[in-house]
């Protein structure tokens, strides 16, 4: 595993820095039903990416999330670009790369949305890290079965125990 520098403006929490931890540097981020933007946030600040996109179907979370942004983290000199995403993940029309986190959402909603953005073609991530609230080995498996998913789990599900609740994470690299 690869331990990532984060000069953290916040305390990534230990399941949210195990994400981190998994990010691709010199690639962009997706920071799929982001909420606070902690992780994209992060991200951005460590300066190890190239972009970083909030998503967010609530349009009130990610219009405070950029004036955030704007007012506390950008600095005109990051080689890091910002963009903020107000719709549901699986509207998005963009080609996606890098990775894409999609965390503490259900399983059905992350399937959804990977479901919406593979059936469109304009998934093309070379990380998916999930983190569904629960349901994690049905979302492993609806996933294999999913039709044009080109993703492979090289690991087991990973575990970790964040405040006396077990919570699992789904990796999986696209198939080259």
């Amino acid at each position: 595993m690869r331990i990532l520098s984060c000069g953290s403006m916040f305390k990534l929490s230990r399941r949210m820095q195990l994400i981190y931890d998994h990010l691709l540097p010199g690639k962009p981020v997706w920071d799929f039903c982001c909420d606070h933007g902690y992780m994209g946030l992060n991200a951005y600040e460590s300066g190890l990416f190239t972009e970083v996109h909030f998503v967010d179907q609530v349009p009130h979370i990610i219009e405070r999330l950029e004036q955030r942004f704007q007012n506390e983290y950008f600095r005109e000199d990051s080689a890091c670009q910002a963009f903020f995403h107000p719709q549901p993940g699986g509207a998005l029309e963009l080609s996606i790369q890098g990775s894409v986190v999609i965390a503490g959402v259900g399983a059905h909603s992350i399937l959804e949305i990977i479901r919406s953005l593979t059936e469109k073609g304009v998934l093309s991530a070379d990380r998916l890290i999930l983190g569904p609230q629960r349901d994690e080995e049905k979302l492993f498996v609806w996933l294999q079965n999913l039709p044009h998913f080109s993703y492979k789990s090289d690991s087991e599900i990973l575990a970790i125990d964040e405040r006396g609740r077990n919570r699992k994470l789904l990796i999986f690299d696209k198939i080259l």
